[in-house]
C-alpha cells in the first residue's frame, strides 16, 4: 500500500502534516507503537494509503500549493426494493455506487456511473428520493462555476443544464436539496449569499433575469422574477449581506427549512410562508453545517468556532453547546435511531479528522432560569437566546471522540434505510470499537 509521490511533493506534504497537528517527518517515534505513515527516500516521498485511496479507479492526484479542491460531499437514496445508491465527489469527478451498507464495502473500480468535468469541480449533489424507482433516480449536481446539471445515472438519458451561461448567478454552487414531497422543484444555494427554487420542468430565460420583490423581513428579502412567461429560477432569496450559504437542510415534515451561513447566523424559516421563525449565532466564524433531529424538534449546527451548537425550534433558543472538537466542524447527524423521550444522540465530525459523538439528555432541553440582565451592547447577539454565554447554556462533553482517519472529515451521513434490529448489533460494534 505503499506508492512514491515526486520530490517536489514533499514540502507540501510536510505542510499538511503540521495542519494536522503532527511534525515534519523527522518526527521522534519514541513512543511504543508510534509509526510513520510516509517517509522521504532520495527518489521522493513514500505514503501509507488508505483503502479507499488505493482501491481508487485513477491515481492520486496531487494539488499545487495554493489550491484545493471542493469538499468531498455524500448523497444516499433508498430504491424500492433495490438496496441503496451512494454518490460522491473527488476533483472533478462524480461517482454513483450500489451502497450495500457498512458491513460490505463497494468495488471502487466498478462504479454504476462516473463523469469526469473540465474546467470546473462539482462541489454538491443530492437524489430525488420522491420520484426516485428501479429503473430512474434524479441526481442534482452543483458547480463550482455556478452551473447546475440533473442526470439519471441509471437511465443515463436524462441531462438538463440550469444556468449554463452563468446568467442567474456565477458563484459557486454550495448547496443543493429537493424540496420534500416534490418531484420538480428543487433549492439551490450559492457563495454569493443567495438561495435560488427552481423547476426541472421550465427553462431558464436567455438574458439575466430582472427581479420584483416578493417579501421581505429582518435579514432578508424574496424575490420573483420579472418575465411574461414563467422560467427558472421561481424565487431568489437574500440573506443578511451576501456571505456565502454553507448549507441548508429541510425540516423532517418538510415545513420548515434551516440554513447556515457564512455570516454565523443559523436562520429557521417556514418554507411556504416565508416567515423567519428564529436565529442562532456561532461565538465567531461561519457556520458550516447543520442537520435536524428526527421529530423535527431540535437542530445542530456545527461551524468555524470548533462547537456543536443545539438549537429548540419550540423555545426558538440555542439550549446546548457541545465542546470537544479541536477544529472546525464540518458536518453533523442525528442518530434517528436512538432519539427517545429521555435522550438524543447527535454526531459530528470536523478538520481535526474526529468522529465526535454526544447525547443530549432531556433536561438540557428545559427553559432556563430566569436571570439578570446584563448590560450589554445592543447590536451584539452574545448573551441573548440566539448566542448564549457558555455560563449560559449547557456545555456537552463528548460520550465518544475518536481520530478515524489522515485527513480532514467533510461528511457524515445517517442511513434511514436501516433496519431496527440490524441497526442495533452494528451500532453496538461500533461504539466497542470507539471505546477501544
Amino acid at each position: 500500500m505503499l506508492g512514491p509521490k515526486p520530490a517536489r511533493a514533499e514540502a507540501l506534504c510536510n505542510q499538511s502534516l503540521l495542519e494536522a497537528g503532527e511534525r515534519p517527518l523527522d518526527r521522534s517515534l519514541a513512543e511504543p507503537g508510534d509509526v510513520k505513515t510516509q517517509f522521504a527516500t532520495r527518489e521522493g516521498t513514500y505514503r501509507l494509503m488508505t483503502l479507499s485511496e488505493y482501491s481508487r479507479p485513477n491515481r492520486v492526484g496531487y494539488q499545487a500549493q495554493g489550491q484545493s479542491q471542493p469538499q468531498v460531499r455524500v448523497s444516499l437514496v433508498s430504491l424500492p426494493d433495490q438496496g441503496e445508491r451512494i454518490c460522491f465527489n473527488h476533483g472533478r469527478e462524480i461517482y454513483v455506487y450500489v451502497y450495500k451498507g457498512i458491513k460490505k464495502a463497494a468495488d471502487l473500480s466498478k462504479p454504476l456511473d462516473k463523469k469526469v468535468y473540465k474546467g470546473t469541480n462539482p462541489t454538491c449533489h443530492d437524489f430525488n428520493s420522491v420520484s426516485a424507482t428501479t429503473e430512474s433516480v434524479s441526481l442534482l449536481i452543483g458547480f463550482s462555476t455556478g452551473q447546475i446539471q440533473l442526470i439519471d445515472p441509471i437511465k443515463k438519458e436524462l441531462n438538463k443544464l440550469f444556468n449554463e451561461e452563468r446568467l442567474i448567478d456565477k458563484s459557486r454552487v454550495t448547496c443543493l436539496r429537493w424540496v420534500p414531497g416534490s418531484r420538480c422543484l428543487f433549492l439551490a444555494a450559492h457563495a454569493s449569499g443567495q438561495l435560488y427554487v427552481y423547476n426541472e420542468e421550465l427553462p431558464c430565460g436567455s438574458t439575466t433575469p430582472h427581479y420584483q420583490p416578493f417579501k421581505s423581513g429582518e435579514g432578508f428579502t424574496v424575490s420573483t422574477c420579472k418575465t411574461k412567461s414563467t422560467r427558472n429560477p421561481l424565487f431568489r432569496w437574500l440573506l443578511g449581506n451576501g456571505a456565502a450559504i454553507n448549507e441548508i437542510a429541510f425540516s423532517p415534515n418538510g415545513t420548515q427549512l434551516a440554513i447556515a451561513s457564512q455570516d454565523g447566523l443559523l436562520r429557521v424559516f417556514h418554507y411556504d410562508s416565508m416567515e423567519l421563525l428564529g436565529t442562532a449565532r456561532s461565538y465567531f466564524g461561519g457556520l458550516l453545517c447543520v442537520a435536524w433531529s428526527g421529530d423535527g424538534r431540535l437542530l445542530a449546527a456545527g461551524g468555524e468556532d470548533d462547537l456543536v451548537t443545539v438549537w429548540s425550534l419550540e423555545q426558538r433558543r440555542v439550549v446546548a453547546r457541545a465542546q470537544g472538537h479541536r477544529s472546525w466542524v464540518s458536518s453533523v447527524a442525528f442518530d434517528v435511531y436512538l432519539e427517545m423521550e429521555a435522550c438524543y444522540r447527535l454526531g459530528s465530525v470536523g478538520h481535526d479528522t474526529q468522529l465526535c459523538l454526544w447525547e443530549i439528555p432531556e433536561d438540557a432541553l428545559a427553559p432556563p432560569r430566569p436571570r439578570a440582565k446584563r448590560r450589554s451592547d445592543p447590536l451584539q447577539l452574545v448573551g441573548t437566546p440566539s448566542c448564549p454565554r457558555l455560563d449560559e447554556c449547557p456545555v456537552l462533553e463528548p460520550l465518544v471522540c475518536k481520530k478515524i482517519a489522515h485527513e480532514r472529515l467533510t461528511a457524515l451521513e445517517d442511513d434511514h434505510s436501516w433496519k431496527q434490529d440490524n441497526y442495533s448489533n452494528i451500532l453496538t460494534e461500533v461504539n466497542k470499537e470507539l471505546m477501544e
